[in-house]
């Protein structure tokens, strides 16, 4: 038999029946019941004629219904492709039309997106929706169910049988729907559960980022293969997330810079019991040593800290920092986790010297099979038996690994490499300054000029000039911002909180439009918004 991520989950069933499996805002189930859902909807997929390769949509915040699904499709061997819940109609048709969809599982809170999908794309010939009484232009899913028979389905499948299409973030350009097998998110549970030595089925998380997300799909994944308890919201409030995490004791959480920040500020309003927390991990941002220690004093007291890096195409995870780890510099994502490799390579992907930034790339059962449908893509990601990220980083003398920008983030002025994210690191240590983005703009002379937009702190009085003032002497003098924009808020996607630096691109570009964008390193007086 092999171990695919429907039979892991039975498995976890067989041993923990009682054991809570799965909650929502509204209810939870145990692995005993959840496993008859699960089996109910595998026999109905059946029944709708759908078979082991089918690919499959779904379109819902995370629930217990739609984990129920999600569980199923793996059973049968059907190809979930996950829509961005909180994309426009036409983000979610290019998902749905570019993958080949056959069948739209909705919940009924989006009967509306669904309709109109139906409308747009004839090969979407099935719909089915949950979460509450189906509209007439679908099948009703608790129907479906109370029809089904309970045993498990019979489908021979493989670990290399494909699981997933999951989106990449878009924050480059348009998405691209990544190929992930049984036997990448299985790999992936392996590394995580033996590295972050967690989950364990005593574990219980609160993971309210959606799982259309690589990081959330597969946290979800892993708590189902261990046999410990997963808890899914759909959206992200800091006070209910405190209040769940108290009275439900949860041991393990995920988040990023600006969840963090939202979850301190939540906390120093109404302290809550957290101490049961016993690890918390941060990814996607680098946390300064003070907020760091903010953190772990005022919210996590008995949690050991990690770091990491992750991608969609690497099922995600690819680095791990772990509390005991030792880096010769701050801001270390750690080093590959146990089944992968990582290098950092110069174009001709030859091996760079400690301390010099170059490509990072990735080897491993966790990388993915491919982008579907676009050879090109596949190609220009995968050469020469590696996955190359696109991401810029470096290596330290232990062999620890920084990740010190994307490579379509780095900015190129007067023929200089300027990494965005270091610039970024030293404006953020001016307390006035809340959150920054740092990012390159066209320039007539230099090709192209550094550009940080900068969200200031309640209450603080800052300008464009004192945020160059305090780059001077903390940096070299071409890699501090020739412009200054000061905004509100940051343009962020829906996956935890990423900064788009793409729209953050397009808003300068419009606001430079008909002017000139200003100097570069040696050129003319910054100017500020």
């Amino acid at each position: 038999m092999e171990m695919t991520l429907g039979e892991a989950f039975a498995r976890s069933a067989r041993k923990f029946p009682h054991k809570t499996a799965c909650m929502d805002d509204q209810g939870r189930l145990t692995y005993q019941f959840l496993n008859q859902r699960v089996n109910r909807w595998a026999h109905a997929c059946q029944g709708l004629e759908l078979v082991k390769g089918d690919h499959v949509a779904s379109l819902g915040s995370n629930s217990l219904d739609l984990m129920t699904i999600l569980l199923g499709n793996l059973k049968l061997g059907l190809v979930t492709v996950p829509l961005d819940s909180r994309g426009t109609v036409e983000e979610i048709c290019h998902q749905a039309a570019s993958t080949d969809c056959k069948a739209l599982f909705f919940d009924v809170a989006y009967a509306g997106a669904a309709e109109e999908m139906r409308s747009r794309l004839p090969g979407l010939g099935l719909m089915v929706g949950f979460g509450g009484p189906a509209p007439g232009f679908a099948l009703d899913w608790e129907e479906l169910l109370n029809k089904s028979a309970e045993q498990e389905p019979a489908a021979l499948l493989k670990e290399e049988d494909e699981a997933f299409i999951l989106f990449t973030g878009g924050t480059t350009g348009l998405p691209k729907g990544a190929i992930l097998t049984h036997r990448n998110f299985m790999w992936n549970t392996i590394s995580v559960t033996t590295e972050n030595h967690s989950p364990a089925p005593e574990d219980v998380i609160y993971y309210p980022m959606q799982i259309y997300h690589a990081a959330a799909l597969s946290r979800f994944l892993a708590y189902m293969y261990a046999g410990a308890t997963f808890i899914g919201s759909k959206g992200l409030d800091p006070d209910r997330y405190l209040d769940v995490v108290e009275r439900e004791r949860t041991t393990f959480v995920v988040g990023n810079p600006t969840i963090y920040k939202m979850l301190l500020a939540a906390n120093r309003r109404r302290r809550r019991d957290t101490s049961s927390m016993l690890r918390w991990l941060n990814s996607q941002g680098r946390l300064s040593p003070t907020e760091k220690a903010e953190i772990q004093t005022e919210l996590w007291p008995n949690a050991a800290y990690y770091s990491s890096y992750a991608l969609t195409e690497a099922s995600p995870a690819v680095t791990v920092l772990r509390p005991w780890d030792r880096p010769d510099e701050w801001g270390s994502v750690g080093r590959a986790y146990m089944c992968t490799e990582v290098r950092i390579v110069d174009p001709q992907d030859g091996e760079q010297p400690v301390g010099t930034p170059g490509e990072i790339i990735v080897r491993g059962p966790t990388v993915f099979k491919g982008y579907y449908n676009n050879p090109q893509e596949t190609a220009r990601a995968l050469r020469n038996g590696w996955l190359h990220t696109g991401d810029v980083g470096k290596t330290d003398s232990q062999g620890f690994i920084y990740l010190v920008d994307r490579l379509k983030d780095m900015i190129k002025t007067g023929g200089l490499n300027v990494y965005s994210q270091e610039v970024e690191a030293v404006i953020g240590t001016h307390p006035g300054v809340a959150e920054v983005a740092v990012i390159g703009v066209p320039h007539a002379q230099w090709g192209e000029a550094v550009c940080a937009v900068v969200v200031p702190r309640a209450g603080a009085q800052i300008g464009p000039q004192e945020i160059i003032e305090h780059c001077r002497g903390r940096m070299a003098s071409y890699k501090k911002p020739a412009l200054v924009r000061l905004a509100a808020e940051l343009p962020k996607g829906t996956f935890g909180g990423k900064i788009l630096k793409r729209k953050l691109r397009e808003m300068v570009a419009g606001e430079l439009a008909g002017q000139e964008a200003g100097g570069a390193p040696t050129g003319p007086k910054p100017t500020g918004k």
